[in-house]
């Protein structure tokens, strides 16, 4: 067992004793689909003005919802806008030392130099750990929070978009199933780089080593959740060529060899040799690859 898989799999055995009682989808398999979802979430969408943080309202099927955005920086429309999730159990908005916050990592952190405004989401349920815990009981949870974070993308994207600036979507883990998601269904972005995600999330919870985090019924269900969760099929029915993903070959929760079918023969995945807590930490490898698939009003992308 290399480093990569130790620090993949030590963490996840560890929580699952800490948090037994507390595993996810404990509670239910039900849920809507996706399209559903999507059509039945209206957003009560803030006034933008500039730099800040926005709260948003979303009022779903299953409740209401919690979503927010801030846009950390603005250089002005003619550059290009970054539009960054998080990933899971992350606080995007919390400036902690300790705190997980990959958006800080990735482009904050140490002043790098990021030719583009930057924009970050937080997902619902993304207060705090408590709030977390107490909700993914529920598979409908989960597929909520990917609707709404999508629509909350799509909202973004045409935001930028009206004002002139090129969007580029993307994030890590939780957030490349949203940027893969935003894709599959409204395409309307630039270029979309999902990191460390593919197009079967089910996966994560029945076949990966965070299956020790997930309850029994829906470890003995795996057909259940792929039937919900998975969408490999309509995302490769859009053929354009604007998604440049990256996995780790190492990671076992987002699995390399299960993940990478998600992309199909048009569109090459970038591969570190990392697992999903390595693979996190190699801010530098991940700055990197967004920014080489960044589209300007000049350029058209990579």
């Amino acid at each position: 067992m290399n480093k990569h898989i130790f620090l993949d799999t030590f963490p996840v055995i560890l929580a699952s004793f800490l948090f037994c009682r507390s595993k996810l989808y404990r509670d239910s398999l039900e849920s809507p689909s996706y399209e559903d979802l999507f059509d039945s979430t209206e957003l009560k969408w803030p006034h933008i003005k500039g730099e800040g943080t926005y709260e948003v309202i979303a009022q779903t099927a299953l409740g209401k919802l919690d979503p927010a955005f801030r846009i950390t920086s603005w250089k002005g429309s003619d550059y290009p806008t970054i539009i960054y999730h998080h990933g899971n159990n992350e606080r995007p908005f919390d400036n902690k030392p300790f705190i997980k916050n990959t958006f800080k990592d990735i482009f904050i952190t140490g002043n790098p130099d990021i030719p583009a405004n930057l924009v970050v989401i937080r997902a619902p349920h993304h207060r705090s750990f408590r709030n977390y815990l107490k909700h993914m009981g529920h598979l409908s949870t989960f597929t909520a929070v990917l609707a709404v974070s999508t629509k909350i993308v799509d909202k973004l994207t045409a935001h930028f978009s009206k004002l002139g600036s090129p969007t580029t979507v993307s994030g890590l883990s939780l957030g490349g199933w949203v940027t893969n998601l935003h894709r599959t269904y409204y395409n309307s972005a630039d270029t979309y780089v999902p990191l460390l995600a593919g197009t079967k999330p089910a996966d994560v919870f029945t076949g990966s080593i965070y299956q020790k985090l997930t309850a029994p019924q829906a470890r003995k269900n795996p057909e259940v959740l792929e039937k919900i969760l998975d969408f490999k099929n309509k995302f490769l029915m859009v053929e354009d060529k604007n998604v440049f993903p990256l996995l780790g070959r190492f990671d076992q929760i987002i699995r390399y060899e299960k993940q990478k079918e998600s992309y199909g023969e048009l569109h090459p995945v970038a591969v570190i040799d990392r697992g999903h807590v390595t693979a996190s930490l190699s801010v530098d490898q991940l700055r990197s690859h967004i920014l080489s698939h960044l589209k300007t009003n000049q350029e058209t992308p990579s």
